[in-house]
C-alpha cells in the first residue's frame, strides 16, 4: 500500500498583531453590508484575497477604522467549506477538524441539535444563501450610507473578476435604528451594545479578575493562540522544549499554530424578530396586572422582567416596583447577580441573566463570554404601517469566540433553550426573547417573594432563525498565507 508524502508546510510567522479590527472593536458606522460568496475558481479567489491584502481593505486591530485606501473597511470570514474550496493545506484542515469540530461540521449540520433551531427555524427553512455547499466567504462592509456601501461592493466585484465567484453576490444589509451610537436601540425597543465583555491586556496579569472588572476576560476567550480565563491555550500546538528527535515535528506544530494565532471563530446568524407578537404578548400580560397601576407601567414592568433591564438600561432590582420603576443605581455594565440570589430582581429566566450570568452563585464556574458585533435589519416597527406587506425586521448577529462549541453553542443551545438555572421559582420557559417556547407547555416565572411567583403563560417564539454560518476570521497574515498558498 502506497503512502502519500506531504511536502514540508511553510508558513510565514504572524505579524505582532494581525487581528481583524471587527473582532476587538466593533464598527460605529450606521450601516453594514454582509456579502456571502460562492467560490467557483480557487486560484482566482486566492488572487482576490491577495488584492484585498495589498489594497488596504483589511484593518488591523491597532489601526483606525478610517485607515484604508479610500474605501470602506472590510472584514473577512471563511467557512470550513470555503477553506476547502480555497485549497487550504490538509494538515491545517485536520487541526480544525480535531480542535473545532463545530466549525468543521458547519451550522447547518448542528443547528437543530445544538442551537434549538426547530420548526420554522430549522435549517431546511433557512434562506438559500446559508446553504452549506454554497456559503464560502463572508465579506462585511461598514459605512454611514448606502452609496458608500454600493461603491465599495462595485470595487470588490471588479477585483474579483468574472470567474472567481458565483454571481450575483448575496446581500444582507444592516441598519442601525438611530444615527448616533449613544442610546441606539434594537428591535423590541431595547438598548443596544450594553455590557460588552472587556478584553484584558496582553500579556495576562495575575490570576483572578478584580471585582471592579467583573465582565473582563482574557484575550484567549475570543482570539486563538492566547491564554483564556482558565489559563489554558488549546491552540498552542508546539512543545515548548522538544526533544532533539522531535524538533522537526515541533517545528511543524509551531508553523500550524502560527497560522491560527490571532484568528477568531464567529457565528453569523440572521434572526427575524416578531415585534408585533412580542408587543401583543406584553400587552396581554400587562392587562392582567392592571389595578392601581397603569397599563404603561405594567407593560414596562413585564418588559423589564423578560429582558432583565428597564427601558433605560438599568438592571432590575429586588426593590423595584411596578409603579415606581427602577430604583437601583444607574449600572448598565459593572454589576453582578450575587446580591440577587433568589431572582427577586432579575429573574433567572431573564435574557441577560441567561446570556451573561457573571458571578451568579447558581451557575457553574465556567463562563461563556462572546463578543457581539451585529446590527439590526429592517425599519423600526410601526403598528399603523406594518399591517400588510411588512418586509420584516430582525438582527444580523455576529458573535465572536474562541470556541463555537463551548461558548456560542452552549449559550444558545443550553442556557437559552433549556430550563433556567436556579431554585424552584425559575419556571420552565426558554429564553423569553430568543428561545423556542411552546405556549402550551412553557411557563415564565417572575419571583415576587421567596415562595411566590407571577406565572406568564402563552409565550410563543418571538425570533425565527433565517440562517447561520460558522466562520473563521483569520489574522491578516493568515489571509496573506492563504492567498499565496
Amino acid at each position: 500500500m502506497s503512502t502519500t508524502v506531504r511536502p514540508t508546510l511553510r508558513v510565514k510567522p504572524p505579524r505582532p498583531t494581525g487581528i481583524q479590527k471587527l473582532i476587538t472593536s466593533g464598527s460605529r458606522a450606521e450601516r453594514s453590508r454582509h456579502l456571502i460568496l460562492t467560490v467557483l475558481n480557487p486560484a482566482l479567489a486566492r488572487q482576490f484575497l491577495r488584492q484585498l491584502c495589498r489594497g488596504g481593505w483589511l484593518v488591523d486591530a491597532n489601526q483606525s477604522w478610517d485607515d484604508t485606501a479610500g474605501h470602506c473597511a472590510l472584514s473577512l470570514g471563511i467557512t470550513f467549506a470555503g477553506l476547502q474550496k480555497l485549497e487550504l493545506d490538509e494538515r491545517l484542515l485536520d487541526v480544525l477538524r480535531a480542535k473545532a469540530p463545530a466549525f468543521a461540521q458547519g451550522a447547518w449540520a448542528r443547528a437543530s441539535d445544538e442551537l434549538g433551531d426547530i420548526g420554522a427555524s430549522a435549517p431546511a427553512n433557512w434562506e438559500p444563501s446559508f446553504g452549506p455547499a454554497s456559503a464560502h466567504l463572508l465579506l462585511i462592509l461598514h459605512a454611514n450610507d448606502d452609496t458608500a456601501l454600493t461603491a465599495a461592493q462595485e470595487q470588490l466585484v471588479q477585483l474579483a473578476g468574472d470567474q472567481a465567484f458565483a454571481s450575483p453576490w448575496v446581500i444582507h444589509d444592516g441598519l442601525h435604528l438611530a444615527p448616533e451610537p449613544v442610546g441606539r436601540r434594537v428591535h423590541f425597543g431595547m438598548l443596544d451594545g450594553l455590557s460588552q465583555p472587556a478584553i484584558l491586556p496582553e500579556p495576562p496579569g495575575p490570576v483572578g479578575l478584580p471585582n471592579a472588572m467583573r465582565n473582563s476576560h482574557r484575550l484567549g476567550e475570543f482570539v486563538l493562540g492566547y491564554d483564556n480565563d482558565d489559563q489554558a491555550n488549546p491552540w498552542r500546538l508546539a512543545a515548548e522544549r522538544p526533544a532533539a528527535s522531535r524538533v522537526l515535528a515541533a517545528e511543524q506544530s509551531r508553523v500550524l499554530a502560527d497560522f491560527f494565532k490571532n484568528g477568531s471563530f464567529a457565528a453569523f446568524r440572521k434572526m427575524a424578530q416578531d415585534e408585533a407578537g412580542f408587543r401583543r404578548f406584553v400587552r396581554q400580560q400587562a392587562e392582567t396586572l392592571q389595578g392601581q397601576h397603569t397599563l404603561t407601567q405594567a407593560e414596562a414592568f413585564i418588559r423589564a422582567k423578560l429582558l432583565g433591564r428597564w427601558d433605560d438600561g438599568r438592571v432590575v432590582q429586588a426593590t423595584d416596583t411596578m409603579s415606581g420603576g427602577p430604583s437601583g443605581p444607574d449600572a448598565t455594565a459593572d454589576f453582578d447577580f450575587a446580591h440577587d440570589p433568589a431572582g427577586l430582581g432579575c429573574p433567572f429566566g431573564a435574557h441577560i441573566r441567561r446570556m451573561n450570568p457573571r458571578d451568579d452563585p447558581v451557575v457553574p464556574i465556567r463562563r461563556r463570554p462572546i463578543l457581539r458585533r451585529g446590527m439590526p435589519y429592517g425599519e423600526p416597527y410601526n403598528e399603523k404601517v406594518c399591517k400588510k406587506d411588512d418586509p420584516g425586521r430582525g438582527l444580523l448577529g455576529l458573535f465572536f469566540c474562541a470556541s463555537l462549541e463551548h461558548q456560542f453553542e452552549h449559550l444558545v443551545g443550553q442556557w437559552a433553550n433549556d430550563t433556567p438555572m436556579g431554585p424552584n421559582n425559575r419556571g420552565n420557559a426558554r429564553d423569553p426573547l430568543i428561545g423556542h417556547n411552546d405556549p402550551a407547555r412553557h411557563v415564565y416565572d417572575i419571583p415576587l417573594s421567596d415562595t411566590t411567583a407571577l406565572a406568564l403563560r402563552g409565550m410563543t417564539p418571538f425570533v425565527t432563525t433565517k440562517g447561520t454560518l460558522y466562520t473563521f476570521f483569520p489574522s491578516l497574515s493568515a489571509i496573506q498565507q492563504l492567498a499565496d498558498r
